[in-house]
């Protein structure tokens, strides 16, 4: 390759990639998604004074809620806040990637990997709705951690620094406060790094113990910090109960090694065949695997793939098993990179490997043009456009995410028409409260207090976690000292038991009690609101002026 043409690649490359963070800059649009309301409400409340497992609680841990809460602050307190977190944490990734390719293989491998990971994992493309419910997780900010831990690794093998170890152990435990099971990142990162643990020049060698010991010790730097934050906060003990023991009592609900083995297979499988990142990245392992059969080693770019890619399914496999689409984002940068090795590097190897490579992109395109992947993220960048520019009604265009009254449960529409209206009817010091989960939102969107810190109605409602306050009497008990201006229901349309449950609270003794203080005022499509009678207000307002 000329030297034009090898600069002139890379800057193409890495336009391409530029150019696909842009078309996602119109998600801007986009309303929350359930999750994102969730952590957006509960921030808000602590914005308010409220604190974190002990006003509103959530099982995550806090590093979600600190992203949230910076981003809020520093872009205003904006849905759309939520989306340019999404492409900041996206554009750092490809950055990232770029970076990692270019240190181990040359820049044209970096920004093969930037383009394909930025191109191929559009979330209008990938999934429903415009893919607003996959914006903005824990596993995007993990994803941006653990890129950063494999960046630092890649520049530790080229050279060592104790500032290099450093950076390898805070980045690796920086993704821990978004999700314990990340740290399984790490251990994957240090065999890497002991495995090719040797400098390019051969002086000397690197002092590994010392630089082991010294990233540990860093890597404990995050975690550390969030426990005292959460102890500075009062929050420890709560934050144990969330964290610990309720994401052990939820991980291990329902898991059965077998069904679950069967369960991951088909989920992988069925993203190889309909999803080009996958497929390309399943297609460059293979031959990654015949390339260390063949010669027992794999270049260093290989090698820190098929690591990152391994513990990225171990990581997947400790959420339990539920195998939400958000779960495997994380495995999205290693495929991206063991794609770039395959179309970069491997291809130098034989003219086998080099028709494997453009099989490969062959594969790429075929698998985007029957999926309408350009289709699909043309036709919602358009109506994100529309909108923003105000072709498009807000109200038409929010139909678009679960449409409205279809007895489906979400419905953004209406979650925006009840913020409306409890803005409206409340107070800024009034606290509400929602039976619910998808309209859980509301909290962030009316900018109200929440009454009772669960957030979501599953907490309490035909629960099974040892806990007497996640009790539906327990919660009973503490609205009816609390008075809330609205309490509201929230219809789930969910064939589980829990969701047959929240949809006839009404009906359960236990809140018919709560409800005599209340008298049923208006329903918006799933919503039914109650407000506190002006005569309990009155009772509890002169008992506060006293």
């Amino acid at each position: 390759m000329s030297p034009p043409v090898r600069h002139a690649v890379p800057a193409l490359l890495l336009a391409a990639a530029a150019a696909a963070l842009a078309v996602r800059g119109v998600s801007i649009a986009q309303p929350l998604g359930i999750d994102q309301s969730l952590w957006a409400s509960a921030v808000r409340g602590m914005s308010r004074g409220q604190h974190l497992y002990v006003d509103v609680w959530e099982q995550r841990p806090p590093g979600i809620y600190w992203v949230y809460l910076a981003g809020f602050r520093a872009l205003g307190w904006d849905p759309a806040t939520i989306a340019w977190l999404d492409v900041l944490a996206s554009a750092s990734t490809a950055l990232l990637l770029f970076l990692i390719g270019r240190t181990l293989a040359g820049s044209v491998a970096g920004a093969v990997a930037a383009a394909l990971y930025t191109v191929l994992t559009m979330p209008a493309a990938l999934y429903g709705h415009g893919g607003f419910l996959e914006r903005s997780v824990s596993e995007t900010f993990i994803v941006v951690c653990v890129s950063g831990a494999a960046w630092f690794a890649a520049r530790l093998h080229g050279g060592y620094t104790d500032g290099r170890a450093v950076a390898v152990g805070v980045c690796a435990g920086a993704a821990v406060v978004f999700k314990p099971n990340a740290a399984l990142y790490y251990p994957a990162f240090l065999l890497w790094l002991l495995w090719y643990g040797r400098t390019p020049s051969g002086s000397g060698g690197v002092p590994w113990m010392r630089g082991l010991v010294i990233s540990i010790c860093a890597s404990a730097v995050a975690p550390l910090a969030a426990v005292l934050w959460l102890w500075q906060h009062g929050a420890l003990a709560e934050a144990k109960v969330a964290v610990v023991d309720f994401n052990h009592f939820y991980v291990a609900e329902g898991f059965a090694a077998g069904p679950y083995a069967r369960a991951f297979s088909e989920a992988v499988w069925l993203r190889m065949k309909t999803q080009p990142l996958w497929a390309a990245g399943g297609v460059a392992a293979l031959a990654a695997g015949w390339e260390l059969l063949r010669t027992r080693t794999l270049p260093p770019l290989a090698g820190l793939a098929v690591l990152w890619g391994a513990a990225s399914v171990l990581v997947i496999a400790a959420n339990g098993a539920r195998l939400f689409n958000s779960y495997f984002i994380q495995a999205m940068p290693p495929l991206a990179l063991i794609s770039a090795w395959l179309l970069t590097v491997g291809v130098s190897r034989s003219t086998v490997r080099q028709g494997l490579a453009i099989a490969t992109l062959g594969l790429i395109a075929v698998l985007g043009w029957h999926r309408g992947y350009l289709p699909r993220v043309y036709e919602w960048a358009r109506a994100d456009y529309a909108v923003l520019t105000g072709v498009l009604d807000r109200t038409d265009y929010l139909d678009r995410f679960g449409g409205y009254a279809n007895n489906r449960g979400y419905s953004a529409r209406a979650n925006a028409e009840l913020a409306a209206y409890i803005r409206a009817h409340t107070g800024p010091d009034d606290a509400i409260f929602l039976f619910g989960i998808n309209g859980a939102g509301v909290y962030f969107a009316a900018d109200r207090l929440i009454a009772h810190r669960f957030l979501r109605v599953n907490f309490f409602v035909e629960s099974t976690f040892p806990d007497p306050r996640f009790r539906l009497p327990a919660v009973v008990d503490a609205l009816e000292a609390r008075r809330p201006r609205y309490i509201i229901f929230e219809q789930l349309h969910s064939r589980s038991p829990m969701g047959a449950a929240a949809d006839h609270l009404q009906e359960d003794p236990t809140v018919a009690r709560l409800l005599q203080h209340y008298r049923r005022e208006t329903s918006i499509e799933d919503f039914t609101l109650y407000r506190l009678h002006d005569s309990t207000t009155r009772r509890i307002e002169d008992g506060e002026s006293q």
